[in-house]
């Protein structure tokens, strides 16, 4: 390590509180050692500083995802909408029709959660596929299938938009979250998925074009969900 960069660590040190300092001794130390630890705490560590920091709050499994928990609610979808407009959540009128399309696919008839069931909901981050032509929903759920998630019901993502706000959102470092659910075929016959953005106006609930080979921008996460225990 050159002085200049001994320096900067010092300098940083210095102002951690007194009661973090022993953590951070303790980190450094893994760090320092010249084996698989020592590589496997800079992995995640660095792993962490480019998710953001600031989404630290929020557990993280061995695989470095975001997990968090909701409780089922069994509601309509037409329910749906008026407690997420009562509590002045924004709805776009696709995933409006979404919930309350009578098709056979649709929310009402395969996508409603257990009342009070516990979800443990699970997050990959889209940079975890680099290149943009890869990251397609296809791919996605295979993805998903490798570190053994499961794939959600569409009824997890009004939770997920009372769970997670748009400031969180951004610390994360993300402008979306959809779930990655079986599609609800919109009125003109396209497969659909339900997500989350922070797009403006307002703590969105929106609708987007969801088959197989649909790419995905890589500045959004996707939501599964981790089987019970």
């Amino acid at each position: 390590m050159s002085k200049d960069m001994l320096g900067s660590v010092v300098r940083a040190a210095v102002g951690v509180p007194q009661n973090r300092l022993d953590a951070l001794a303790k980190i450094a130390s893994a760090m320092a050692a010249d084996d698989t630890a020592g590589s496997m705490w800079h992995e995640r560590l660095q792993k962490l500083l480019n998710d953001g920091i600031a989404s630290i709050g929020f557990e993280r499994n061995e695989h470095g995802h975001i997990v968090f928990e909701i409780t089922g609610l069994d509601l309509t979808g037409e329910q749906e909408i008026k407690r997420l407009e009562d509590a002045k959540f924004r709805a776009g009128d696709y995933a409006k029709q979404m919930l309350t399309s009578a098709k056979p696919d649709g929310y009402d008839a395969k996508h409603r959660l257990v009342a009070g069931q516990k979800y443990r909901i699970v997050l990959i981050s889209g940079k975890e596929i680099e290149k943009d032509s890869d990251r397609t929903t296809v791919n996605l759920q295979k993805l998903a299938e490798k570190y053994g998630y499961s794939k959600p019901l569409a009824g997890i993502v009004p939770r997920i938009r009372e769970t997670i706000s748009d400031k969180q959102m951004g610390e994360m470092g993300i402008w979306y979250i959809v779930g990655v659910h079986e599609s609800i075929t919109d009125a003109d016959g396209y497969p659909r998925v339900l997500g989350v953005d922070r797009d403006g106006g307002g703590r969105w609930l929106f609708s987007v074009w969801g088959g197989p080979d649909y790419e995905w921008y890589g500045d959004g996460a996707f939501a599964f969900v981790l089987p019970a225990s």
